[in-house]
């Protein structure tokens, strides 16, 4: 793989923490650091839904993971320093299920980095178990860009991951159509919080390598952040294996670039630390 940026940085992706993940940290470090990234941030999963449920069939025992993340992560800083920087991150998801479940991880270590993301909206599974007509598509999407903005007004992560998420299976898996326009009204709410909050969008480039084919968020609605003074963007390829570290990030910074940005972003101790295109 080779990037046409001096410096690049790949602020998602998941070890065998995460209850999808496979792939230990020094792993991760050792193939970023043959792809000649500069920053990994190993971002593994934390359902809040499911953290009080220790014997969740799907998650398991978060309470557990999260700790051994967060352990793995230091020792791989430890022994790759010099050669990568390695940040402490966390996908945070549904925090609005149980605000009082997600302020506790949150005191779990001196993070890194956080993202906010939703994978199923209350009292439904996640969106990959789920199948779509027209007609339940445009009533689910409208109530994810709901919850959406309800983890931006919440506003204790640093970006919101893959904004399109759903798109992933409506578009891409199921061939519904969607026009996303019809979704302005709160996707611009999202946008206009983020903004005023100084709070990261996230470019999740995990798309370009599924059905979807296209990033989350994908150029249009980049173009109108953009356009609504949007200037915070990280870059993940979402990558729960070693083979997809990486996988996405150039096409990712070409967009940006089209876009008239100038720069990106990577997160330390919460603190953005820009990268020049």
């Amino acid at each position: 793989m080779i990037y046409d940026f001096k410096t690049v940085c790949d602020c998602h992706c998941h070890s065998e923490w995460s209850f999808d993940g496979c792939e230990t940290t020094d792993s991760i470090c050792q193939r970023a650091i043959q792809l000649e990234i500069s920053v990994i941030t190993v971002t593994d999963h934390c359902e809040v839904d499911a953290w009080k449920n220790k014997n969740h069939i799907e998650f398991g025992d978060q309470t557990k993971l999260i700790p051994e993340s967060i352990r793995h992560i230091r020792g791989s800083q430890q022994k790759y320093s010099g050669q990568i920087k390695l940040l402490c991150g966390l996908e945070l998801g549904q925090p609005v299920h149980d605000l009082v479940s997600a302020e506790k991880i949150l005191t779990l270590d001196k993070f890194d980095f956080i993202l906010g993301s939703i994978h199923n909206i209350r009292n439904t599974q996640d969106f990959y178990w789920l199948h779509y007509t027209e007609e339940f598509a445009k009533k689910i999407l409208y109530d994810y860009f709901l919850e959406v903005l309800e983890v931006t007004q919440w506003n204790k992560f640093d970006s919101l991951a893959h904004l399109t998420y759903p798109l992933r299976y409506i578009c891409g898996r199921e061939k519904v159509r969607v026009d996303i326009r019809n979704y302005f009204p709160v996707i611009d709410e999202i946008f206009a919080t983020l903004i005023r909050n100084n709070k990261a969008l996230e470019i999740n480039t995990s798309g370009l390598r599924q059905e979807i084919s296209a990033t989350m968020p994908d150029e249009f609605l980049l173009q109108r952040y953009r356009q609504m003074g949007g200037e915070l963007i990280t870059v993940g390829s979402d990558a729960h294996q070693c083979k997809d570290i990486g996988n996405g990030i150039n096409e990712g910074l070409h967009i940006l670039q089209n876009l008239g940005f100038d720069r990106y972003y990577y997160f330390e101790q919460h603190q953005p630390i820009s990268v020049l295109l």
